[in-house]
């Protein structure tokens, strides 16, 4: 009796046992793929009815100061310390805060809080022992988004106060589906919150205007009115120039207005990093930084809606 045999997959097998084989590779592959799920769109919601556990990541990674508070001459950009996401407890404006340095492999720990009013901060200390403090910015008609400041002290428990911190914008991101059906021109205005390591806490007013046609995605605008709350400092407007990447997000650049002494040079440039929120991009959050090479830092937050 003859038998045909072929090697398959290194292992000698009968003609008809391969036929068997594949027959049963072809009725395995067609059935998982008929149980893989699609993945459902997603829906943007208002922060008060995120389900618990959702996770909300902090646009700003990178964009902040550090300061010795007995030492207000001592500054530098301090990109490690990070307020990193906010987690949804389930409990109306409560989440827990995750701090911590990538770039030191350092963990700061985590605090459940409430989060402040309008202009309110709040302060606590994480499981860690680390002091922090939250403050909001003026948005106590946004629905979908926070941003505002957050300093984490770098020493734990008691110890000489060195602080970082930066500005954060977060919330219930619009759907990267929903935002590549947006077309054509909107108008956005809001406000900024941010530190200055030579004026303290500095406030503002922020415009915005975005073209979401698919050939350009610009994001251009402008950071004026801003006032620091000691020193005669005379800030510059800040010119947004930014682009729409991928993830309902813009990134881009902040150029300097010239301003009679302004306290920021012409041709020194800033960053900036945000994104959309609300089901249709109803509202805006970014997180901002510039500095003068010299010492001077200003770090904070924007955000704002859609204009009536």
């Amino acid at each position: 009796m003859y038998l045909d045999y072929i090697v398959f997959s290194g292992v000698k097998v009968l003609k008809k046992s391969l036929f068997t084989i594949v027959a049963i590779v072809l009725v395995s592959a067609c059935t998982k793929s008929a149980v893989t799920p699609t993945p459902a769109p997603y829906v943007s919601v208002p922060l008060a009815d995120l389900a618990t556990n959702s996770q909300l990541i902090v646009y700003g990674n990178g964009m902040g100061w550090a300061t010795r508070y007995n030492d207000d001459t001592w500054s530098k950009n301090q990109n490690g310390p990070r307020l990193q996401r906010f987690i949804s407890t389930g409990t109306d404006d409560e989440y827990e805060a995750v701090f911590r340095n990538y770039d030191e492999d350092v963990e700061y720990g985590r605090a459940t809080f409430t989060m402040p009013d309008a202009s309110a901060t709040v302060s606590g200390i994480t499981d860690l022992g680390y002091e922090f403090t939250i403050t909001r910015n003026d948005e106590d008609t946004l629905i979908y988004t926070l941003t505002g400041l957050f300093t984490i002290n770098l020493t734990p428990g008691i110890g000489e106060p060195l602080h970082a911190g930066g500005g954060f914008a977060t919330g219930s991101y619009t759907g990267d589906e929903a935002l590549q059906l947006l077309s054509g021109s909107a108008s956005y205005s809001g406000s900024f919150i941010g530190e200055s390591t030579y004026a303290g806490r500095v406030t503002g007013d922020v415009d915005l205007n975005v073209n979401f046609d698919i050939s350009t995605d610009e994001v251009d605008g402008l950071i004026y009115n801003l006032v620091g709350t000691t020193g005669d400092y005379i800030f510059n407007n800040l010119i947004i120039s930014a682009t729409i990447e991928p993830t309902s997000s813009f990134e881009g650049i902040l150029n300097v207005e010239t301003t009679p002494d302004g306290v920021f040079a012409f041709g020194e440039t800033g960053q900036i990093k945000g994104g959309f929120y609300g089901p249709g991009a109803e509202e805006f959050g970014a997180t901002i930084r510039i500095t003068d090479g010299n010492n001077h830092i200003l770090a904070g937050a924007i955000s704002g809606s859609l204009d009536p």
